[in-house]
């Protein structure tokens, strides 16, 4: 009984919302976004995550011969470390070649708020598959990476967790059906 009181407790603090800063919230026709306005964020135990945005060529054709610039995303809590990665077209369900890593100083990271990070080196769009992915590590169980209430979206809701080892849609880790305020940012 107290297991499934727990896993009942757990479960409602996931859809408890991050004091939600949608007033800054990037938005417009050069953005890559499988989400929408920030709602909450999961609980998740201690471990290294990531969660992406898995865009298909469906998306990122209309922006063929342009370049990703910047990555935003929505954080509540803190974690022990974070960063921007970005992967290209992979297989199955794993994303392809690393394309791009920065680590973010978890100082500098807004809380309960959106952050921009500019890409040191900005990604070509060829028209292929892009990963957009935000790496974290939770000394502890807590709640940082932001979501929307959904309905969930294809490739909204990519999560790898170091606890075991996999890249699995979010929906199939939780009954959640959410997609992660992770967007790019496309320059011209």
């Amino acid at each position: 009984m107290k297991k499934l009181w727990t896993i009942t407790l757990l479960f409602l603090l996931a859809f408890v919302a991050c004091n939600k800063d949608n007033d800054n919230e990037p938005s417009g026709d050069n953005i890559l976004s499988l989400d929408g306005p920030n709602q909450t964020g999961p609980i998740l135990a201690a471990g290294d995550y990531e969660a992406a945005a898995r865009f298909p060529a469906s998306e990122t054709s209309r922006f063929t011969g342009r370049s990703l610039d910047e990555v935003t995303w929505f954080m509540g809590i803190p974690p022990a470390s974070c960063a921007v990665k970005i992967y290209g077209a992979g297989s199955g369900d794993t994303p392809g070649a690393l394309l791009y890593s920065a680590s973010i100083p978890v100082n500098s990271i807004q809380t309960p708020a959106w952050n921009t990070h500019k890409l040191a080196q900005p990604v070509s769009i060829d028209g292929e598959e892009l990963w957009i992915s935000i790496a974290f590590t939770h000394a502890q169980q807590q709640q940082s990476i932001g979501c929307d209430a959904g309905p969930n979206r294809t490739g909204g809701d990519w999560l790898f967790n170091s606890n075991d080892n996999q890249w699995l849609p979010y929906t199939q880790r939780s009954p959640a059906n959410i997609n992660w305020n992770i967007r790019g940012i496309i320059g011209e």
